[in-house]
């Protein structure tokens, strides 16, 4: 096996970003738990360390966010990191390193990790991060390396600091282990090194398998879900299918199983970063009789993973708890303050879970959002006491909302210097998007985190500072999009082909983004 260890390194993985990682995402989530968080305050020094940082985006964001925080991202492939530091240069950012490093060789030498800000070390050299994330990392690399990575993370936490945790998960993934054998074999026998090929000729002859939808063949009535999953797959994003399919150390895991291994470590699960599921009594009338009775928190997870058909899993783990009692929780969380980011009326508060959708009570949601959008930004404690709420209940309804991207976290004075951080950075990325850059978000001082942005916005907001409207302003944003080789969807997601249909969609785009987009964009922060 070679330096990639059976990791797919012929080409780069997806830029993406996750809103999950932020800093202020996880200390919310450890406060619901009961855990004080690495920082008692917004805008505190930290450091946060990336494992496994991908082309770097996400990374850059958080370090625009957050520039009272010393970031470092590292990754194994070159191509990774080459992207991350030019971006980075490219992006104004001067709080954010990018290291080429196996992990393999930092389980052993961890010394390369010793961001400028960092504070203390441990006896063997490494630095002491209030943040280690491993975002799609773990069930995507070989065993030896998943064990090299888990040591990494123990060793670079400072105790009290939290470990994020992101990973593939049965049951939810079992059908499509039948797909992946399929693809490593082809690999090996006959595709080799076409990795698209494979990938096609396993999707095609997956399909044959399992059977016409209306008439099953024997997989698909045993693995019914099978056959919509290789549909969708033409349509995804060849570098995705690719890093997805194409590891040889590519093994989803039950819960139980990762929790072991991280506690062998001595990484304790503390949290879910996807936040409906810190709230035990959001699980379904169906599922609470059997997994609530369960006292053994590995069998109660497993349980829960079961009952949901579970595919993913955001984890939050910790190195030594610092445990709240109920009163100094409750004060903690009452001192969050969030914001409205963006809410349009609704008359039914639906909230898609992993455990299925969940109703909210309409006259509190939307009550917390009217006094949000005419008090500004404020504490959970006055929201709560706006709506009339127990304070336990306001913090379930302000976690699905913040889940729904209806509200945000809200960083209080520390958005001063994260709005002068922010700005020019966000400028830099609208740059980069009309130049083509596959990137979809900016940065928003105000609440910590991204907001979603595509290229087809940037390029209406320019035509608009240009002074265009109407159908000039869509002909020239379909010109320039044709240019960039980009795509124009319907409102599922369809690519239009029809020109007409195209012009009559960029056009709703600008006014959207005129009458509702750019005003809450400004509002954020993200534009000035």
């Amino acid at each position: 096996m070679g330096w990639d260890h059976g990791y797919y390194s012929s080409d780069y993985y997806t830029i993406g970003y996750y809103r999950e990682m932020a800093p202020n995402w996880l200390d919310f989530a450890a406060l619901v738990k009961g855990h004080r968080p690495p920082r008692s305050v917004e805008g505190e020094p930290f450091s946060y360390l990336d494992l496994g940082c991908g082309m770097g985006f996400g990374l850059c964001i958080l370090a625009a966010l957050y520039p009272e925080g010393e970031f470092t991202g590292v990754d194994f492939l070159p191509d990774h990191i080459a992207h991350g530091q030019w971006l980075a240069r490219r992006l104004g950012l001067a709080n954010i390193t990018f290291l080429e490093a196996d992990f393999l060789d930092l389980q052993h030498d961890p010394s390369p990790l010793r961001p400028a800000a960092a504070g203390a070390t441990t006896p063997g050299g490494a630095a002491q991060f209030h943040y280690v994330a491993a975002h799609g990392i773990a069930t995507w690399v070989i065993e030896p390396v998943q064990q090299a990575l888990f040591a990494v993370a123990a060793a670079a936490l400072r105790p009290g600091g939290l470990f994020y945790c992101s990973y593939n998960t049965y049951p939810g993934w079992l059908p499509l282990q039948a797909f992946h054998q399929l693809v490593k074999v082809e690999r090996q026998q006959g595709a080799g090194g076409d990795v698209k090929g494979a990938l096609q000729r396993a999707s095609q002859r997956m399909l044959t398998l399992v059977g016409p939808a209306n008439e099953p063949a024997v997989l698909g009535l045993a693995l019914p879900t099978l056959r919509a999953e290789m549909e969708k797959a033409p349509s995804k994003d060849q570098r995705y299918l690719s890093q997805e399919y194409a590891n040889d150390g590519w093994q989803p895991v039950y819960v139980a199983d990762m929790h072991q291994r991280l506690m062998a470590h001595k990484l304790r699960p503390l949290a879910s970063a996807t936040l409906p599921e810190l709230f035990a009594d959001l699980v379904p009338t169906q599922l609470q009789a059997v997994v609530m009775a369960e006292q053994d928190p590995l069998v109660r997870e497993t349980l829960l993973d079961l009952g949901s058909n579970k595919s993913f899993r955001r984890d939050i783990f910790v190195n030594g708890q610092l445990h709240l009692n109920e009163a100094q929780r409750q004060q903690a969380l009452g001192r969050v303050s969030v914001a409205l980011q963006a809410a349009p009326p609704i008359n039914d508060y639906l909230f898609p879970t992993s455990f299925g959708t969940l109703t909210a009570s309409q006259a509190s949601c939307a009550g917390m959002e009217a006094w949000l959008a005419e008090a500004g930004p404020c504490s959970l404690e006055d929201l709560a006491a706006s709506a009339n709420l127990p304070p336990e209940e306001a913090i379930r309804l302000t976690a699905l909302l913040l889940h729904a991207n209806r509200l945000g976290l809200h960083r209080g004075p520390a958005c001063e210097a994260a709005l002068a951080s922010c700005q020019p950075f966000n400028a830099a990325v609208i740059e980069l998007l009309l130049e083509g850059a596959p990137l979809a978000y900016l940065a928003s001082p105000l609440i910590g985190n991204g907001v979603g942005f595509s290229s087809i916005q940037a390029m209406v907001v320019q035509g608009l500072e240009q002074g265009m409207e109407g159908e000039l302003l869509a002909v020239c944003v379909q010109a320039g999009l044709a240019a960039l080789g980009g795509t124009i969807r319907d409102a599922e997601g369809q690519p239009l082909e029809d020109p007409a249909a195209q012009l009559e969609a960029l056009q709703t785009v600008a006014v959207d983004l005129q009458t509702t987009g750019l005003p809450a964009l400004r509002r954020l922060g993200v534009l000035a």
